[in-house]
């Protein structure tokens, strides 16, 4: 570790023109038996709030700090605040059936303006939040239902409408305040043991916070300190997807790599083929399928070709032969066909070697045979000569062309039959070889049968090889698939730590007051550090030698820390997150009184950087707080477990 060449300053905060102090804090809580008995009216204030049940040790009165209301107190604040339950399921009943009219009221303040919440404990009224300046003020419509029933959303729409819609798809946006408020309000059953645990099933809160994955609280987290782009947030839902995608692929693969694997050594082991290869290679495949082809041959007692499928060559065979009788049946068809027409063909020649003939001869013709012109035309308009002489040499051509097409077709007419017997004689012998093929594939069709079992054991092994090679093929694309999802997931993580590298000016603000806070609570020496990497966001108190602590004093030293420093980025305009925090007895055993009376000294001079405190910071506690804060207008409430009157709720369950 490298040493630090210097302390870091003083706390500083950035002081607003803002006259009404923190932007969200507690003015006064309050609980009613019903509307005309009051149980506890506490008064809160601005900065430093200490609610305090003495131990053993300083009360003189022998009884127990425990039991007597302080983690109620919170409770009741967070209920106030939005939350959904007060109490476990346990304690609930009780105070129900004790108080049946009985509710808490609270008076709010946000941005300067008084909300007024009454919410109940009996069954008997309902949640209400409304403007007002004082809870007295509502009573007289205290049974009527307001919309919103809670104060949570115009909280929420105070401070999380920047963010709340960026949140992991696990975690709906109208949610985003109770998730804020676990953080800011800890379960005082989680004991402080991680940055991250807010909520214990066992306070029966009803916070979804309980429930969320670290990966979507430190996304939050992220979101309301404004260390979290919405480019890193669109890239970390895709790598979710991805991840998802990848985990059932490799679960997916690992179940077929098992099956596949057994599977191959039982077919090797049929097939006396050895085991010790890979299945993946499609060579050993195409080896394992003619080993299984050849088993059937045998049984059937053909020869195999190797590399073919079992009566590759008959099948072949019987194809070109079917090829060459459909073409010798087409050409006598159409032999068949032209024998039919050539009667009629050689009659029209000779009719129009006639024509010829006589248009040579005698002139007897439809057209004049000297000037060529219609001779229907000349009677009808009289004769025009024609300018075009008779030319006789066309008349010979045409009629030695007639002459030459008959003795063709007469050719033709002598041939065809010989022609046409041929071709039947050629189909007559190809139809017998498909006989003879479709023969061969009766007998071989007998011979499977008459083989019996281990015929049809043999095919049934062709079968399964086959299979195995359809679904190894199958698992080959899907493990070139998972491949392809890891390179993209590494891809998008490259993506994420440049993102992250983006916002490291806000994990440095938020250090730096971690690190102010360190050097100011702990021993000289110590030191404060927050790294955010892909595992999260992390804390650390070092020593000069670079040795972390890690008592579980200093761990949840830490993390009161860790919110006060958060605290502190809020109040400067750093973080979107309300300026209030409260702590429920956050000290350890083991943790030096020194320093656990040092931290409300330095909470309370907190105070006095503004004219008002910019913040409100509630702390509940067993151990005495230090001399000046007992003193202080900051301790609110001294609480005890006996007598009745002087616990939390003024009676007995």
């Amino acid at each position: 570790m490298q040493l630090k060449l210097f302390e870091p300053q003083e706390i500083e905060f950035i002081v607003r023109h803002q006259d009404f102090g923190p932007r969200l804090w507690v003015r006064r809580l309050a609980i009613w038996k019903d509307a005309s008995t009051l149980l506890r009216d506490i008064s809160l204030r601005r900065g430093v709030n200490i609610i305090w049940s003495p131990d053993l040790s300083t009360n003189g009165k022998g009884s127990t700090p425990h039991g007597s209301g302080k983690s109620t107190f919170c409770r009741l604040i967070r209920y106030c605040l939005g939350e959904r339950h007060f109490a476990n399921e346990e304690q609930r009943p009780l105070m129900q059936q004790k108080l049946p009219h009985g509710f808490v009221g609270a008076e709010i303040i946000i941005d300067g303006e008084c909300w007024v919440v009454t919410r109940p404990i009996g069954m008997n009224v309902p949640s209400r939040s409304s403007k007002a300046e004082r809870i007295e003020d509502t009573f007289d419509q205290l049974l009527v239902d307001t919309d919103p029933s809670t104060i949570a959303p115009v909280i929420s729409d105070k401070f999380c409408t920047e963010y709340r819609n960026q949140v992991p798809d696990n975690l709906s946006p109208d949610q985003v305040w109770d998730v804020i408020l676990a953080w800011l309000a800890r379960d005082q059953e989680c004991r402080l043991d991680d940055v991250f645990d807010w909520r214990s099933k066992r306070s029966g809160s009803g916070s979804p916070a309980q429930e969320l994955s670290l990966d979507t609280k430190l996304a939050v987290v992220r979101l309301a300190i404004g260390a979290l782009s919405a480019n890193e947030i669109s890239i970390a839902s895709e790598v979710r997807s991805l991840v998802r995608q990848r985990d059932e692929l490799r679960q997916e693969l690992g179940h077929l790599h098992w099956f596949q694997q057994n599977r191959f050594d039982e077919l090797c082991e049929k097939l006396s083929l050895p085991k010790d290869r890979d299945p993946s290679d499609t060579i050993v495949r195409k080896e394992l399928i003619d080993k299984a082809d050849e088993e059937v041959a045998k049984a059937i007692g053909v020869t195999h070709t190797k590399g073919q499928p079992l009566r590759v060559d008959l099948t072949s065979k019987r194809m070109r032969f079917q090829a060459e009788k459909d073409e010798a049946v087409k050409r006598h068809a159409d032999a068949q066909a032209l024998l039919k027409t050539l009667p009629a063909q050689i009659s029209a020649a000779r009719s129009e070697q006639g024509v010829e003939q006589a248009r040579l001869e005698s002139g007897v013709v439809v057209r004049c045979a000297i000037c060529q012109v219609n001779i229907d035309e000349v009677l009808a308009k009289g004769c025009r000569i024609s300018t075009e002489r008779c030319d006789l040499d066309a008349v010979r051509s045409r009629i030695q062309q007639s002459e030459e097409g008959i003795k063709e077709f007469e050719a033709q007419k002598a041939s065809l039959p010989g022609t046409i017997n041929e071709l039947a004689s050629q189909i007559d012998q190809i139809s017998g070889e498909l006989a003879n093929i479709d023969r061969e594939f009766e007998s071989l069709e007998q011979q499977l049968t008459v083989a019996g079992r281990k015929v049809e054991e043999a095919r049934e092994l062709v079968r399964e090889v086959r299979w195995f090679d359809r679904k190894m093929a199958d698992r080959d694309e899907e493990t070139r698939r998972l491949k392809d999802i890891e390179a993209r997931i590494e891809g998008r993580r490259d993506s994420i730590k440049l993102e992250r590298e983006s916002v490291a000016s806000t994990i440095g603000d938020l250090e730096i007051v971690f690190q102010q806070l360190v050097a100011s609570l702990m021993p000289k020496g110590c030191d404060g550090k927050i790294r955010l990497d892909g595992n999260g966001l992390h804390t650390e108190i070092l020593m000069d030698r670079g040795v972390g602590l890690s008592t579980a004093a200093v761990e949840s030293f830490k993390i009161v820390a860790f919110d006060l420093a958060a605290m502190i980025l809020s109040v400067n305009g750093k973080a979107r997150m309300p300026p209030l925090l409260v702590h429920d007895s956050p000290r350890e055993a083991d943790l030096d009184a020194e320093i656990y009376s040092n931290l409300f000294d330095f909470v309370l001079g907190l105070e006095d950087k503004a004219t008002l405190p910019l913040f409100q910071y509630i702390i509940t506690t067993t151990t005495a707080p230090s001399q000046r804060a007992r003193n202080h207008d900051a301790m609110r409430l001294e609480l005890s477990s006996t007598p009745a009157e002087v616990r939390l709720f003024a009676l007995d369950f």
